[in-house]
């Protein structure tokens, strides 16, 4: 390979050249400029590779060095490729990032230095700007909604100087499209072919680009990309784990405690949210008076946390298909030396709109009165946990609930902008201006249709046994009978379940005399987010000592999100037309997670979801409510209703001003800036209000008014950050620093809630004493955002050529992060608040409505709310990288290079609010061996385990993900001079996703991908 040599002034320019008025460090313009690149006055950056994997790492450890502040970054391989499945994969390669495998339809969403990635923030060529936009909190942005063709490089800034967009917690990620006038003449075509091994199935991709000066001041790119998406995930789910007790296996007090009460406490347990106590009386189903008789001297001899069994088995496959078409284009003028003007405009489009879900969800469903419900018998011996529960991994069952559900999951993510820029500049000052306008949107519709032949009295005729393999997935075994599990007869009579059961379909009139059920659900969330921004930048270089420049800038940025949401229901839906061929079974059930489990349920029918809902359709308007989407009912009593239709706008006005210094001190360069930045918010949140409590399970428009809720908050956040030149090549740098994170729109909830009927509580009432419970959800329209104080310290070492190796260290102390809770002793105000309950009273453990209680009766209001903690949470790491071209060595070796990074991450937060998500290890160790002709990479990455939270209806405790490690391989070979071909392995270790629940052995969930190949040509004009 050629190599090229020159000034380093000269690359100085063609960095400045892409740098926006956010000032972040120019890693695209690096790899796609002309200008010599070359270092000289010291600088140890005496060499580029033209092109390859060589070049990519070059540009990233040019770009690190010549930055003031800390960031990394990842840039083209020259190719017009980064070599990695999607944004994410590719991102997680940079110290500090970790990729979230648990996304299922390859968002790529990324954590930064162990923070959700709703705590980072998104930047396009250093300005703000729409993405898709965010449809829950804690979920972060979905990179994988664009084609990373249209890209030249992306950078992570850890440590944000005044003149940065703020909003990122734990850092800005900057995509950056390369301005028109750095790229070089000439235009590449792109033809890919992805083949995915679960379920052997295939996908194209293109892209087209081309670059051309027609002046040597003026300059226009374009690039167009388009993929299908053609690929599969399977999962084993565990959903839930039940103590045992009399009703569930079926046995008298007596025979009950004569099996298991050794497990199980003789007295009453205390109630805590860490002890998994359980008493005889709770398994029996007994007040502790009652359940006394039962007690003998075996009970609670080995134990007192109870003896427990999985009780919810879900296989599941997600098809996921679609197309992306994402572009970008632009132009560049030089009117004059001292002047360049800039528009980059860029759109994507991912559209999945036949992405499938199939579940077989069979779960225990015991009942109070003996044989009427789901019996299960456990074998062999139970061993105990960590958490000091004794676990059955075997048992067999009857009269299971055994359900098949196939939900149409279409998916579609979309964000376009322009964003356009004016620099000039002279010996004393520089003026930018910036101009953005952005729009993204992301939708979600889950239309789901259940066939259920569900537990009921005398048997529904299925059983089976089940053997969960602890934290050996290979051991997983599952049977059912009959075959079919499940079916649907043509033909048949349904009858609509009523306003209080609105979902449902019975084939024999009433659920009590019926054998099967047709449910029809579904959940519809839309978000739209429009962001709009103007910029004005001034600096006045002077000679003050060792102060060299004064900056100041204003921003003013308008945010506005739209969500719309809600469930849908079944009424008016036409089963007259559906058959019995609309079950089939499930086609993948012959390949179900790729060989690697032998044991999984054959016995698995999924519907052929379009012919159904083709069917079922037009459906009947429910009285005066309105029609979804996709033409279903919707349900207004549900709290997707009133807590998902809202508006959330923000207007922003920043002004910041800060100093650059230069100097030497000791004889040692040191550089730098200081200043500060003010920020102050207007947030105007426009949402619902219930106003009539339904009267049953569906509700009406008109139970709801609107409300407007206004907050205003400002903050001042300054900044400090220097670079010493220790030596020529060794530089240290530290950086201080305050930022914030807007809550995210969907973690407010602004209106109360309450649900004022009364439910009986079977599991605390008694014979003498009814137990009710109702329920508030306390709104929470003054949520602040959270803030941070950062520190950073990072020492560099830039030993040789293109090497580099560092250690830096990180310190956030994060106050007002959001928490829910529902403990009384927080939410029980004496008063009543404005609930309707009347006094409230705490007694240690409920909090009871006085003035509706007596001496037979007792009320619990269990409320629940989110809220702004004022405790701190420590999130805190190390990050080592260690990177190097060989090319010293004699011979073939030369040819040889590579990096190994590795973050230690650890945080430190309130019980009340753990942070999920963190790694405390995470370790990327690369390696290539590249010559003009060809290159190979290999890449393993490794993540140690880590919690998250527990939610939707994957009930129990909080899940924790295991250790996983995968091997990825990219080859490239130079057939001519313009024309590559290349091959991209992913997942050669065929590695899998395993969350568990205290103990490894307390299995919940297991994923598999399988192995992805990818064949690239890429021919250059």
């Amino acid at each position: 390979m050629s190599l090229r040599t020159g000034s380093m002034g000269a690359l100085r320019v063609a960095l400045l050249s892409a740098t926006v008025i956010g000032g972040l460090p120019a890693l695209a313009a690096a790899q796609e400029s002309a200008a010599p690149q070359a270092a000289s006055q010291g600088d140890t950056l005496d060499a580029v590779v033209v092109t390859g994997f060589k070049q990519s790492y070059a540009n990233a450890v040019r770009a690190k060095k010549n930055a003031i502040e800390i960031t990394d970054g990842i840039s083209s391989d020259g190719l017009g490729r980064f070599p990695d499945l999607n944004v994410g994969e590719a991102l997680q390669r940079i110290p500090g990032v970790q990729i979230n495998r648990e996304a299922e339809g390859r968002d790529a969403t990324i954590n930064l230095r162990g923070m959700p990635g709703e705590y980072a923030r998104n930047t396009l060529n250093g300005q703000s700007f729409a993405g898709p936009a965010l449809l829950r909190d804690n979920q972060g942005s979905p990179l994988g909604a664009f084609n990373s063709d249209i890209f030249s490089a992306f950078v992570i800034q850890k440590s944000p100087m005044a003149n940065t967009v703020s909003g990122g917690l734990s850092g800005n990620v900057d995509l950056q499209i390369a301005p028109a006038l750095s790229r070089k003449d000439g235009g590449f075509a792109k033809l890919s072919y992805e083949h995915n091994t679960l379920g052997d199935l295939n996908a194209p991709a293109a892209t087209l680009g081309y670059n051309k000066h027609l002046t040597d001041d003026l300059a226009v790119f374009g690039t167009i990309a388009y993929k299908k998406e053609n690929f599969r995930r399977d999962t084993i789910r565990l959903n839930n784990y039940d103590y045992l007790t009399s009703a569930m296996t079926g046995l008298t007090p007596t025979q009950f405690n004569a099996a298991y009460g050794q497990y199980f406490s003789p007295t009453a347990c205390a109630l805590s949210a860490t002890s998994y106590c359980r008493s005889l009386g709770q398994a029996l189903g007994l007040s502790q008076a009652n359940a006394s008789p039962y007690v003998t001297s075996n009970t609670g001899s080995k134990g007192t946390n109870g003896v427990w069994a999985n009780s919810a088995i879900r296989q599941y496959t997600r098809m996921n298909v679609g197309k992306v078409w994402s572009g970008s284009a632009g132009f560049e003028w030089k009117p004059n030396d001292n002047t360049k003007i800039g528009l980059i405009g860029f759109k994507t489009d991912r559209n999945l709109p036949d992405t499938t879900q199939y579940f077989m969800i069979n779960y225990v469903a015991p009942s109070s009165t003996p044989g009427a419900g789901t019996v299960i018998t456990p074998t062999g011996t139970p061993i105990q946990t960590n958490d000091g529960r004794y676990l059955y991994e075997s048992y067999t069952f009857n009269n299971i609930n055994a359900l098949s559900s196939t939900r149409l999951y279409s998916q579609r993510q979309k964000s376009d902008g322009v964003i356009g820029n004016v620099d000039w500049s002279n010996e004393d000052w520089r003026f930018a201006g910036a101009l953005t306008l952005s729009s993204g949107s992301n939708a979600s519709v889950e239309t789901e249709v259940d066939v259920n032949n569900y537990t009921r009295p005398g048997g529904n005729g299925v059983s089976g046994s089940i053997t969960t393999g602890l934290d050996d997935i290979g051991g997983f075994q599952y049977t059912t009978s009959p075959t079919p599990q499940n079916a649907i007869a043509s033909g048949q009579t349904w009858t609509w379940g009523g306003a209080n059961d609105p979902t449902s379909f019975y084939n024999n009139g009433t659920s009590a005399n019926s054998t099967n059920q047709i449910q029809i659900q579904g959940t519809e969330s839309f978000a739209k987010n429009e962001l709009n921004s103007v910029a004005l930048d001034v600096e006045r270089f002077v000679s003050l000592g060792p102060i060299k420049s004064v900056q100041a800038g204003v921003r003013l940025e308008r945010e506005k999100y739209v969500s719309t949401g809600y469930r849908v229901y079944a009424y008016g839906a036409q089963l007259s037309k559906i058959t019995s061929s609309m079950m089939i079974t499930a086609p993948f059930v012959k390949d179900f997670m790729g060989g690697s489990v032998d044991g999984y349920s054959h016995n698995w029918q999924v519907l052929n979801v379009h012919d159904f809902l083709d069917a079922v359709r037009p459906v009947t308007p429910y009285q005066s409510g309105g029609l979804s989407t996709q033409g279903f009912n919707i349900q207004y009593a549900d709290s997707s209703y009133y807590d998902k239709n809202f508006t959330n706008e923000n207007d922003i006005n920043q002004f910041y001003v800060q100093a650059k210094y230069d100097t030497q001190i000791f004889g040692h360069g040191v550089r730098g800036n200081f200043g500060g930045r003010y920020e102050d918010t207007d947030n105007t949140i426009t949402t619902l209000d219930r106003v009539t409590p339904p009267t049953d399970s569906i509700g009406s428009p008109n139970d709801f008014k609107t409300d407007e809720y206004k907050n205003k908050y400002h903050y001042f956040l300054p900044s400090a950050i220097f670079v010493a030149d220790v030596t020529d090549d060794l530089i240290l740098r530290g950086a201080y620093y305050k930022t914030y994170v807007r809550p995210h729109p969907r973690q407010y909830s602004p209106s109360t809630k309450v649900n004022p009927a009364q439910i009986l509580n079977n599991s605390l009432s008694s014979g003498s004493v009814n137990v009710y419970d109702v329920s508030v959800a306390i709104g929470n329209n003054k949520l602040r955002p959270y803030l941070a104080e950062s520190f950073d310290l990072s020492l560099e070492w830039y030993n040789r050529p293109n090497g580099l190796i560092s250690l830096a260290y990180f310190r956030k102390n994060i106050t007002g992060r959001i928490a829910s809770t529902s403990d009384p002793a927080l939410l029980c105000p004496a008063d009543g608040s404005t609930w309707g309950f009347g006094a409230l009273s705490w007694d240690g453990t409920y909090c009871n409505a006085t003035s509706l209680s007596s001496a037979s009766k007792q009320v619990h209001v269990n409320a629940s709310g989110a809220y702004n903690l004022d405790k701190k949470t420590t999130v805190e790491g190390v990050e080592f990288n260690i990177q190097q071209n060989l090319d010293f060595l004699p011979g073939f070796l030369a040819n040889l290079g590579g990096s190994f990074n590795y973050a230690y991450t650890m945080s430190k937060s309130p019980a009340i609010a753990p942070f999920p998500g963190i790694s405390k290890h995470n370790v990327n160790v690369i390696g290539y061996y590249e010559t003009p002709k060809y290159g190979v990479r290999m890449v393993y990455n490794y993540r140690s385990d880590y919690p998250l939270n527990a939610n939707g209806t994957y009930t129990g405790g909080a899940r924790s993900v295991k250790p996983r490690g995968q091997l990825d391989l990219s080859a490239s070979y130079n057939v001519t001079d313009n024309f590559t071909l290349s091959l991209d392995a992913y997942n050669l270790t065929n590695a899998k996703r395993f969350e568990y629940e205290n103990d490894h052995r307390v299995s919940r969930w297991v994923d598999y991908d399988g192995r992805t190949y990818t064949l690239t040509a890429r021919a250059t004009f």
